[in-house]
């Protein structure tokens, strides 16, 4: 079963045409990003910065391989009732990112920033973090829905990332382990001490990768989203 990201566009294709674009808009980016993990002593060199980077493209969107989110591309009668895939992505990202970096505050950075990609954004700052759209009530509300992953799934992440989920999480997660973790995260990213600086750094790389987004998307039906031309102007002098 080929996952799709879109209705005429396969989450595969979506994933290639954000790496295409990423690699074109990265030296902007890659030295700021390196610069604000340090905020929360978090050191990595250009190259696992760019990695880091990828890992987040790469998963973003990885939710949309959720059985309830492909229902609803293939057939328009099928309704999402609230389910939310940023949340579904953002448990994988943390695994993943915590199997290749060992590193838990930088795996919660990614997490969160995948969690949230879908924020409104103006000039990397994000809205949401500290108020009620993230409780944990309301996070669990947008995935009470959530009814597995689709058949192939593991194979989806080791074209990916080339590791199965086996290689990172010992047992396959059931909705129980997704609904703590994404609570979880809602309580961590409202009351660390550091949230006011968790809104800087998550704003710093959800731009890039807001922008990677959007173009990697550009062949998909539908509107574009009302920040698309922010994103043009920021991207204008490619």
């Amino acid at each position: 079963m080929e996952v799709l990201a879109f209705k005429n566009q396969s989450l595969i294709d979506h994933v290639n045409y954000m790496i295409e674009y990423w690699e074109k808009i990265k030296y902007r980016y890659l030295k700021t990003i390196k610069r604000v993990l340090e905020a929360l002593n978090i050191k990595l060199d250009i190259e696992k910065v760019d990695e880091f980077m990828k890992i987040l493209i790469k998963l973003h969107d990885i939710g949309k391989a959720s059985k309830i989110y492909q229902r609803a591309i293939i057939n328009d009668q099928e309704k999402l009732k609230g389910f939310r895939h940023e949340l579904v992505s953002a448990y994988y990202a943390y695994h993943i990112l915590l199997k290749k970096f060992e590193d838990r505050n930088l795996a919660f950075i990614g997490a969160l920033t995948v969690m949230l990609h879908h924020e409104p954004i103006i000039m990397g700052q994000i809205r949401n973090l500290r108020k009620k759209e993230l409780t944990a009530e309301v996070v669990l509300d947008k995935i009470k829905n959530f009814d597995g992953m689709v058949e192939g799934f593991e194979e989806l992440i080791k074209k990916l990332i080339g590791n199965s989920i086996g290689d990172i999480i010992k047992n396959e997660p059931n909705k129980e382990d997704i609904i703590r973790f994404v609570v979880e995260m809602s309580v961590r990213a409202r009351h660390t001490l550091n949230s006011e600086k968790l809104r800087f750094i998550v704003g710093t790389l959800l731009l890039p990768l807001v922008m990677s987004d959007y173009k990697g998307a550009e062949s998909r039906e539908g509107k574009a989203p009302k920040f698309a031309e922010i994103l043009e102007v920021e991207s204008y002098v490619i």
